[in-house]
């Protein structure tokens, strides 16, 4: 015969997984229907670059996925407008359809970002963040006479690298570390009354 105690426990933590499952799906769900056709205002180069938290040029030197992002780690090679350290992350949709940006590990690249609320990641990089197609050259004389001439990433501003954390999620859906994190939190849950439940009796 199942106690009271434990009869609650059971309907309680059976609740809490269909919980966790549904909150699961529609993450999963909401996080495969994001894409969507890209369409950006072009800018022209110093509109963009005003419009931008900072302006470098930088050499991509890792990627890692996360969930529908890829980040991307860059060494700093000089720096146009922002305070950049020697080593920096950038974030951007995974794919093209979502304006995201897809940048070759080893090339170089003079990016024009904002400022990152995001996990992972110092700045954000988008399709619609750069200028309209122009060549490189074009575009650094334009930031030249805005900004001045480049300057050195700066020494007394922390890098940012690709987390650990990053890292060991890379490529796991986000819908599947939630549910392992809900099931985890539940079985912690679970096991307290149990001990409880002893406790009491005794």
């Amino acid at each position: 015969m199942v106690s009271p105690v434990t009869g609650g426990a059971v309907a309680r933590l059976s609740a809490l997984a269909v919980c966790v499952l549904l909150g699961a799906a529609m993450l999963s769900v909401s996080t495969a229907g994001s894409a969507r056709a890209c369409s950006c205002v072009g800018y022209t180069t110093a509109e963009a670059a005003k419009k931008a938290d900072a302006v470098f040029l930088a050499r991509a030197t890792d990627k890692v996925p996360a969930g529908s992002d890829d980040i991307y780690e860059f060494a700093v090679v000089e720096v146009y407008k922002g305070e950049i350290g020697a080593l920096t992350t950038v974030g951007t949709a995974s794919n093209g359809a979502s304006c995201g940006v897809s940048y070759e590990v080893g090339r170089e690249y003079l990016l024009f970002v904002s400022e990152s609320d995001k996990v992972g990641r110092a700045w954000e990089s988008g399709l619609c963040e750069g200028p309209n197609a122009q060549s490189a050259t074009e575009m650094r004389e334009t930031l030249h006479r805005t900004y001045g001439p480049p300057r050195p990433p700066d020494a007394s501003t922390p890098v940012t690298e690709i987390s650990w954390w990053t890292r060991a999620t890379a490529g796991v859906p986000s819908g599947l570390i939630v549910l392992t994190a809900g099931l985890t939190l539940g079985g912690l849950w679970w096991c307290a009354a149990i001990v409880r439940r002893r406790r009491t009796a005794k």
